[in-house]
């Protein structure tokens, strides 16, 4: 199978931006990818369809608004989205989805609760949508268990299975062994989606390929929570240096371009914050909360970012970083 590079830009670029994307740079950034070759442009909140809630962040617009700028403005790559059982309904969010013209979608579990991904990805299937399943925090369990969970989402329908380090928790030699298992055990497309904590994202996601992934996720000048994401445009220079077919840069730089010059105090860097949540493998997304109670209760954020790890926390349990600061004034 060829390649397919996946742009999360319009997604998990909405973490950085706290989830204020409007229609009007989602149509001017899906008029340029539309012509990229990009094989699919995910759109939406960071936490994906119904997400928005003051607990995660409240979007800007809703999920159909953002969706339909998107819809008017791909013709050529696919129109996709986030789902996490929990935050999207079945009912709400991902029927009326379906109506708008979203063409394919990826369910995404905690790497070990596949489980929970069973009604989404069967309903999405038998509709004949294009649905992956997706295991976030996949840092968070043993090689094994990876492969049994990817299996359990096959099983229920999904057509391939993306592995996110959702915490840039990997080095490549991590990625490699992951990707190769699922390769060798599970017999569907395989898809990386690349962290940048420790600053290996687009090194991780070269390996993912060599190791037999086909779906390769990329923002536009690595927009995304925390650290960001692998750079796409990177990705494809790096694809071409390689002699790898793939799309052309130069329309890849015009999406980059159109990033920086929109967002230019949002571009993520490698901080001493963002190693710290890597090292301790904590979501990336809660770099904010955790900066801003660390500085209130006046502990330092390396602890913090190390309690967090220690208890397993993942996407969605933001409240509990407070009583965990709490804690660890009370030692």
């Amino acid at each position: 199978m060829e390649t397919s590079f996946y742009d999360v830009t319009l997604r998990d670029g909405n973490h950085a931006l706290r989830h204020r994307l409007d229609t009007k740079f989602v149509g001017e950034y899906c008029q340029l990818a539309d012509s990229s070759g990009v094989w699919a442009v995910e759109v939406g909140h960071g936490n994906g369809l119904g997400a928005s809630s003051f607990l995660v962040g409240k979007s800007a617009m809703s999920d159909l608004q953002l969706l339909e700028a998107a819809r008017e403005n791909l013709s050529q790559s696919k129109l996709a989205v986030h789902t996490i059982p929990g935050f999207a309904t079945i009912k709400r969010d991902i029927a009326p989805a379906l109506s708008l013209g979203v063409e394919v979608f990826r369910v995404a579990t905690h790497v070990t609760e596949a489980t929970v991904a069973e009604k989404h990805i069967e309903f999405l299937a038998d509709k004949g949508a294009i649905v992956h399943g997706v295991l976030m925090m996949s840092h968070m369990c043993d090689t094994k268990t990876i492969v049994e969970q990817a299996q359990q989402m096959v099983k229920y329908g999904a057509s391939a299975v993306i592995i996110m380090d959702s915490a840039g928790h990997f080095v490549p030699t991590d990625v490699s062994e992951r990707v190769s298992a699922i390769r060798d055990f599970v017999g569907v497309n395989i898809g990386f989606h690349a962290h940048n904590n420790l600053g290996v994202a687009v090194s991780n996601a070269l390996t993912a390929f060599n190791s037999g992934a086909r779906i390769i996720d990329g923002s536009s000048m690595g927009l995304g929570a925390g650290a960001g994401n692998a750079q796409l445009e990177n990705i494809i220079a790096n694809f071409g240096r390689s002699h790898l077919p793939g799309p052309l840069l130069r329309e890849f730089l015009n999406m980059s371009k159109l990033v920086e010059d929109s967002f230019p105090t949002f571009l993520p860097r490698t901080a001493s914050s963002s190693i710290e949540s890597g090292m301790a493998g904590v979501f990336s997304g809660y770099a904010p909360q955790v900066r801003q109670i660390a500085e209130e209760l006046g502990i330092t954020s390396q602890d913090l970012w190390e309690e967090i790890g220690k208890r397993k926390l993942v996407a969605g349990q933001e409240s509990m970083i407070r009583e965990i600061a709490q804690d660890l004034m009370n030692l």
